[in-house]
């Protein structure tokens, strides 16, 4: 359920509650910017479908720095780090002392680690998780590839222009750690020439579908196994 529409008799605390996290960027020629946030919002809100929990709104602002030249708006580690960090010690004030970050952009990962710290230093009864949702895929993800395309065919396929998609950089020689140590860097998506890593052309919603279904039952087998894991 989404906490967003509630009013303040609506609210009980002590559910988890959901923090979808994306970022406004560029997906290649075919995808909107507001990708990421998207896909974020809608898993964190078909979470609360089959768990006890609220989802709020999705913050759109993330670390995009590394999509330069490309369209992105971006804030640094330390605003992202201070605008968590701020929201889930008001949450803990407000009751919820399990919150879950639910994060759909790569850029963000770096943040997350360091916010369940800040958090418990200022309560320590609440328990702050971060979780970025493609881990929980079972296959390799991409941007603005066969994966996301898929995805947004399944959620939002008004916003998907299939006619303007092509292929991107496909990494097939490269160890997977150069490359994903080099996308850390500011503007390394340059490599990409279009923005796209990954090949969307054979994206359908069908496979969408699939993939959701997969990241719900790994979603929810993981937040049961972090909830035995407290108890211990």
């Amino acid at each position: 359920m989404s906490l967003y529409n509630l009013n303040n008799y609506e609210i009980k605390s002590g559910k988890k509650i959901i923090i979808p996290l994306g970022s406004i960027e560029q997906h290649g020629p075919h995808l909107p910017i507001s990708t990421d946030t998207i896909i974020a919002e809608y898993l964190a809100n078909q979470l609360t479908k089959k768990i006890s929990s609220y989802a709020l709104p999705g913050i759109p602002y993330g670390v995009s720095f590394e999509h330069r030249p490309f369209f992105n708006i971006s804030i640094s580690n330390d605003v992202l780090s201070e605008l968590l960090s701020q929201v889930c010690i008001s949450l803990g004030e407000n009751g919820f002392n399990q919150i879950i970050i639910l994060n759909g952009h790569r850029g963000n990962m770096g943040v997350l680690q360091y916010i369940p710290q800040i958090v418990e230093r200022n309560n320590p009864k609440v328990n702050v998780f971060g979780i970025n949702y493609w881990h929980l895929i079972e296959r390799e993800f991409d941007h603005g590839g066969f994966v996301e395309t898929s995805l947004m065919l399944a959620i939002e396929p008004k916003l998907v222009q299939m006619q303007m998609a092509k292929r991107g950089y496909l990494n097939k020689k490269r160890l997977h750690s150069t490359y994903t140590t080099f996308l850390s860097n500011t503007s390394s998506f340059k490599i990409t020439r279009n923005g796209v890593l990954g090949d969307p052309r054979k994206a359908t919603k069908e496979e969408g579908k699939k993939i959701i279904s997969i990241t719900m039952k790994n979603l929810v087998r993981t937040l049961k196994e972090l909830d035995d894991l407290l108890i211990m």
